[in-house]
């Protein structure tokens, strides 16, 4: 080689140093103006709020789940009732102020119907339908249909009946209390979760999901995975990139499945599990009702003409009016989504991936010692306590006449060969993996609108572990309720004859099931977090709970109080409330956020559309102009009633949300509340644990819910029987 060729070698040697250089330069310029979010920076300018900082935003300042309601609150008193903060790149608007609540919640509610969806969201495929199907995340006039359609089930005559199953709950708390009292302390908020879950089980299951024994049930625990805040450094590094990096959100939730993260396993087991029960109960009261009918047409045809069609309505509960929620409503027009919307408001104001999937959907929950009981066992697994379930999937067909297809396909041995309702031969289209099978034919079971996705794509391999953890809890929440039959007066068995209001077509297995995995979550953690933190307030207000005893006294320590009967504790509804707002449950982060439809303005701030705003309801609780002493535990605030006296503002108490969305059950909660109080404090007297509460504040996480970080441990002391 020549000086020539050396001395070329050596100056592209040096191009190529430069050119690397410059592309590395490139990068990390990219990098830092992304970081430095600049675009919603300006958007946003006019908007007073914390300065983010670069790439996070105000995530570590934050501190999510432990001090961020701190934190935002005492933003607040800095930044006025209205104040922007970066939750990563997403800039979050923070109210704190009854009035501009007013307006986002009903004046402007056409321009915040509804809520955004979060940018952690553990699902893929076909789950994100079941997900946004149910009413906390629906949307547009679908949301306003089912809103519409489920509104019936909480008025008083649906609530007078659940009288009798929270009471029965609660005695079995009383028990479970006597019992658990003789130990030391109790974990009280641990105790609730039991109670509120078997009322879900009552309410909106129809069957008792036994919750309160001593060894937790299967649905208890999975329903506790699903609100349990992760804490592990690497959750935490997790959250914080996809809050940075949004569009990275589904190649980490991707990548976590490859690495078996055992948070993503549980979640997906969990909500396979609440679905799986869904399905199998409704299933169950489809056949009831179809028995019932065959059985009352055999005898009616034998009885005179005049009098059948009666007889034949008041047996079959799909025919009875009274279970009938159907709601008519206009031809669609071209602004039929603001219409509906509209009526609403007006309506208020008034592991590896295995070859032989279904060896392990076949199998139930080992990790257990929970075993299921059968209040009317129907089939001879149920009876005999046989480990296999009779069916792994589908566990129920997208409409009634299809039922025996789907139990005709589902009990193939060959997942692979699985025949979905309505079709036949699906093996003739060609080889697929068996666990795609199961997906395929568990979802048709429920009315999916759409497929899951080729199973030659690279993805379907990528989420199959975690389909065949949510596979898996769906087989095994079937197969643990198989032989029971909700009740009447459940969510389940009422919603089977109701339809849309947005089109007027019957709900779909998918659209209930979607709506009883709702209940779960809006009615479980928070329910009991509440009666938890009044009890907690108890225990350190003795005065108060003195109080409270003396009205449960005269009422009489073994009546069992009913509905009608919560007008004749009017101190225990205060005490109820004003737990409520000195520990609101809900946080600005999930329930009490909307997204706005297009641009408008909110305290004469411009926001442009797709804005988040989120309500500071633990900051408006605490804000002195409208409750002297915030800090302090006065019921006597409320014995006005919830509004309180005439000079507060009726949006500064918001514990149950605002406007239409409101928590669509916010009466059963109140009742199922106050008989709880009723009947513990008519047995018990409840103080601090001085080693674990003793001269310390309580903590908390404040993420999904706000909730006690450390739990609530109180003493349980029985009630002299003469006193």
């Amino acid at each position: 080689m020549d000086g020539t060729d050396a001395s070329i070698l050596q100056r592209s040697g040096r191009y190529r140093t430069w050119i690397m250089l410059a592309v590395l330069l490139l990068l990390a310029a990219l990098v830092l103006i992304y970081g430095c979010n600049l675009r919603n920076r300006w958007r946003f300018r006019h908007i007073p709020g914390p300065t983010p900082s670069w790439l996070g935003g105000n995530l570590k300042q934050l501190n999510v789940p432990f001090d961020s309601h701190i934190v935002i609150n005492r933003w607040a008193r800095q930044y006025g009732p209205l104040f922007k903060i970066f939750v990563g790149r997403t800039p979050v608007m923070i109210v704190t102020d009854a009035d501009l609540v007013k307006q986002l919640g009903t004046k402007s509610f056409m321009k915040f119907h509804n809520r955004p969806q979060p940018i952690m969201r553990f699902h893929h495929g076909s789950q994100t339908e079941f997900e946004e199907a149910g009413m906390l995340f629906a949307r547009d006039k679908f949301w306003a249909g089912i809103r519409a359609t489920c509104e019936p089930l909480f008025h008083s005559r649906m609530l007078r009946a659940h009288g009798p199953l929270i009471n029965d709950a609660a005695s079995g708390l009383v028990q479970r209390l006597h019992h658990l009292h003789t130990a030391g302390s109790v974990q009280i908020n641990d105790a609730m979760a039991g109670l509120t879950m078997e009322v879900i089980g009552g309410a909106a299951f129809g069957v008792d999901f036994h919750a309160q024994g001593e060894k937790k049930s299967p649905i208890v625990q999975h329903a506790q995975s699903l609100f349990q805040p992760p804490s592990s450094n690497s959750f935490a590094a997790m959250r914080y990139l996809m809050f940075a990096f949004p569009f990275v959100v589904p190649l980490m939730y991707r990548f976590f499945i490859l690495l078996g993260a055992k948070r993503i396993q549980e979640v997906m087991e969990a909500k396979g599990y609440i679905l799986g029960t869904s399905q199998r109960l409704l299933s169950n009261a489809r056949e009831a009702s179809k028995a019932a009918s065959s059985s009352d047409s055999s005898s009616s045809s034998s009885a005179s003409n005049s009098g059948s069609e009666d007889e034949h309505d008041s047996a079959d509960p799909t025919r009875n009016s009274s279970n009938m929620l159907s709601l008519k409503t206009p031809a669609a027009t071209p602004d039929a989504d603001h219409d509906i919307v509209e009526g609403v408001v007006q309506n208020r104001s008034q592991s590896e991936v295995q070859p032989n999937v279904t060896s392990v959907l076949n199998r139930p929950n080992t990790g257990s010692d929970y075993t299921p009981a059968c209040d009317s066992p129907q089939t001879e697994s149920c009876q005999t306590g046989d480990s296999r379930p009779e069916q792994a999937v589908p566990l129920l067909s997208a409409s009634p006449a299809a039922s025996s297809t789907a139990s005709a396909a589902a009990s193939t041995s060959d997942a692979a060969s699985v025949q979905t309702p309505g079709e036949e031969g699906r093996a003739s289209r060609g080889w697929r993996p068996s666990w795609y099978s199961a997906t395929e034919a568990a979802n048709s079971s429920t009315g999916q609108g759409s497929p899951p996705q080729p199973w030659w794509k690279l993805d379907s391999w990528v989420t199959a572990l975690a389909e065949l953890q949510f596979q898996r809890g769906r087989a095994e929440g079937g197969y643990a309720y198989q032989g029971q039959v909700p009740e009447g007066h459940s969510l389940l068995y009422s919603l089977i004859t109701a339809r849309r209001k947005d089109d007027l077509q019957p709900l779909s297995d998918l659209h209930i099931c979607a709506q009883a995995f709702t209940f779960v979550l809006a009615g479980y953690e928070t329910t009991s977090t509440a009666i938890s933190y009044a009890l907690y307030e108890l225990a350190r207000n003795p005065v108060v709970q003195s109080k409270l005893q003396a009205e449960v006294d005269a009422f009489g320590r073994e009546r069992q109080p009913s509905f009608d009967d919560l007008s004749s504790f009017p101190y225990a509804e205060a005490v109820f409330h004003e737990a409520l707002r000195l520990h609101p449950p809900v946080t600005p982060f999930i329930a009490l956020i909307r997204e706005s439809s297009r641009d408008t303005e909110l305290n004469g701030l411009r926001l442009p559309a797709g804005t988040k705003v989120g309500i500071n309801v633990l900051g408006m609780h605490h804000d002195p102009k409208h409750f002297p002493n915030p800090e302090e535990f006065q019921p006597e605030r409320f014995l006005a009633g919830p509004s309180g006296p005439v000079s507060r503002h009726p949006y500064a108490y918001i514990p149950f949300g605002v406007g239409p969305r409101k928590c669509i059950g916010h009466k059963f909660a109140m009742e199922e509340g106050i008989i709880t109080l009723v009947r513990l404090l008519q047995q018990f007297n409840f103080s601090l644990d001085a080693v674990k509460h003793g001269g310390r504040r309580l903590l908390h996480n404040c993420l999904i819910t706000y909730t006690p970080r450390d739990g609530i441990w109180l003493n349980v002391e029985p009630r002299n029987k003469s006193a």
